[in-house]
């Protein structure tokens, strides 16, 4: 789980460093949790297998067009401060093309804490805390490099990565990650380690020691700070976007029904949604939570909140 900053990209391609966390959540390449709590469904192509597939063709392309790809789309303070906003998002899609470990790791982690959080977010709220914790990892970075007066560029999905990782140790801080399919240690104990690793080198610099290693620590201290306050604060995303453009645009495109549609009333929809609950817990019930598929865990957070509301 790193985030790669380098120094002067318009005229080198090659990161200068590697996060290394001894014990912890970076470069580790044997980790894996255990038993239910794992939370691991079937690979499908659910949110999280969209955005690793996305973020495997970019990295294509990086190693196809690279430096230039890189270059477009990397996090560049000034370029942000002068209108490219779009770099905010895009960085969070792009990797060290000379070491492969970094999208491994990032997309392994992803998909381990990201499967767990399905079962209390939709796939929308999944994804637009996703992009929300990228963006303000990268404001950190960018914040940063401007107040120490330097340019240079990151790339990585660790900010983002690391939020999903806070997220999932907040909500279940004693499950347990081996590490080197070894060592048991609760979840919740591999982000403080992290956090404290990320956050020694900005405090030795800020007490006037030189810059350590080439890594946006900043950016991975900022997406944990972003799920800390998304937990904390209890933040939904999904009711800021709303969905009455999409439904506009699909009554002004969508032909008109020639038949009348029979809506079911409050009783019927309620009869309905709670007996498909009761089928959805029972299956919990007797192969346990991890059984569900992406879409049986959407449908039972919809049915819950749509019963909470008709009793408000």
């Amino acid at each position: 789980m790193t985030s790669l900053a380098r120094q002067n990209p318009a005229s080198s391609s090659r990161p200068l460093g590697k996060h290394w966390l001894g014990m912890g959540i970076s470069d580790r390449e044997y980790v894996r949790t255990s038993g239910r709590n794992a939370g691991m469904a079937a690979f499908g192509w659910d949110v999280i297998g969209w955005i690793i597939a996305v973020t495997v063709v970019t990295f294509v392309l990086q190693l196809l067009i690279n430096p230039q790809f890189t270059n477009w789309f990397d996090l560049r303070p000034s370029a942000v401060v002068y209108g490219q906003v779009w770099r905010l998002i895009t960085f969070d899609f792009l990797h060290s093309p000379d070491d492969v470990w970094h999208i491994l790791v990032n997309m392994y982690v992803l998909y381990l804490a990201g499967q767990k959080l399905l079962s209390n977010h939709t796939q929308k709220e999944f994804l637009l805390f996703y992009l929300a914790s990228g963006v303000v990892a990268g404001i950190c970075f960018v914040l940063w490099q401007l107040t120490r007066n330097r340019e240079a560029s990151a790339v990585g999905a660790s900010g983002s990565v690391a939020a999903v990782l806070t997220l999932y140790a907040l909500y279940w801080p004693r499950d347990r990650w081996f590490i080197f399919y070894v060592i048991p240690v609760p979840v919740i104990a591999l982000v403080i380690l992290s956090a404290a690793l990320d956050l020694h080198p900005i405090l030795l610099e800020l007490g006037g020691g030189r810059p350590r290693g080439q890594i946006a620590h900043i950016a991975h201290l900022g997406g944990m700070a972003f799920a800390f306050a998304y937990y904390k604060l209890q933040w939904r995303l999904e009711p800021l976007l709303g969905d009455v453009p999409i439904r506009s645009l699909k009554r002004r495109f969508r032909r008109g029904p020639k038949l009348r549609v029979h809506r079911p009333s409050f009783e019927d929809e309620r009869f309905d949604g709670k007996a498909r609950m009761d089928e959805l817990l029972a299956k919990i019930s007797r192969e346990g939570e991890a059984s569900l598929t992406p879409e049986e865990r959407e449908t039972l957070n919809r049915i819950s909140r749509q019963l909470r509301s008709r009793k408000a």
